[in-house]
């Protein structure tokens, strides 16, 4: 174990300087490398070494002599703000949501490979199996860790729609887990980026339909809020199609 800790701490080391110098090119902006010599100290041929490493990965570029901040960097921070905003625009439509049906309430976006839970509001009924945790990374495919089949879920389903423009609630009554009844409704947030809500509750009584339209509407508070258009007292159903015999 004693003779991993050199390593360990050398490769510590080389993160905590690259760190340094696109910090430095956050702070300060495009630089020379003589530019980020001075302002983080380092040796001409550390910053020069760092700098290709961080190219070949899209962290930085290269423009008229200057090093800039890279598409990839840039990428990851507008996923990351456009989550934040996703989370402040459904906060408050998902409190009322919860309180309207007194399930389990969540919202989820879609990511290669898999759905990641944005935000929870825990159920006036707990559920037996696992709840949904915000952070947690849902399978679109395979079995879920329960045994479960994790592409039939209404969730995984609603995110599938949403993709192709298909904005109809999907319901599912015990289908997938015996125990468990979920409405979910595809949320599309741009031509490639995808969202559910979704309500969770345990099997019994089958689904109201005033469940059904509160997550819809739901929904489209959230969409209004994040195209600006501000909060709505009925927005209605016209952007979401009726939910019909194959939403089931």
């Amino acid at each position: 174990m004693a003779a991993s800790e050199p390593a360990d701490e050398s490769a510590r080391s080389v993160i905590g300087t690259a760190f340094a110098l696109l910090e430095s090119l956050r702070r300060s902006g495009p630089a020379r490398v003589s530019d980020l010599q001075r302002d983080c100290a380092l040796p001409r041929t550390t910053v020069h070494r760092l700098l290709g490493q961080l190219e070949a990965v899209g962290a930085v570029r290269r423009a008229d002599g200057r090093w800039h901040i890279g598409p990839t960097l840039k990428d990851l921070g507008s996923e990351a703000r456009a989550e934040v905003r996703l989370r402040e625009a459904a906060r408050r439509p998902l409190v009322n949501l919860a309180r309207a049906t007194g399930a389990l309430v969540a919202i989820s976006v879609e990511a290669p490979g898999h759905g990641l839970v944005l935000d929870v509001l825990p159920g006036a009924r707990p559920l037996d199996r696992g709840e949904p945790r915000p952070g947690m990374v849902l399978r679109t495919d395979g079995r879920s860790a329960g045994g479960l089949d994790a592409s039939r879920t209404a969730w995984a389903r609603a995110q599938r729609r949403a993709r192709h423009g298909d904005l109809r609630p999907v319901l599912d009554i015990g289908q997938v887990d015996p125990a468990v009844t979920c409405v979910a409704v595809p949320l599309r947030l741009s031509s490639h980026d995808t969202a559910a809500v979704w309500v969770m509750f345990p099997s019994g009584g089958g689904i109201l339909d005033t469940t059904v339209t509160a997550t819809r509407r739901t929904a489209q508070r959230i969409a209004a809020a994040l195209a600006g258009a501000g909060p709505r007292t009925d927005p209605g159903t016209s952007a979401l199609p009726a939910a019909g015999p194959d939403s089931y």
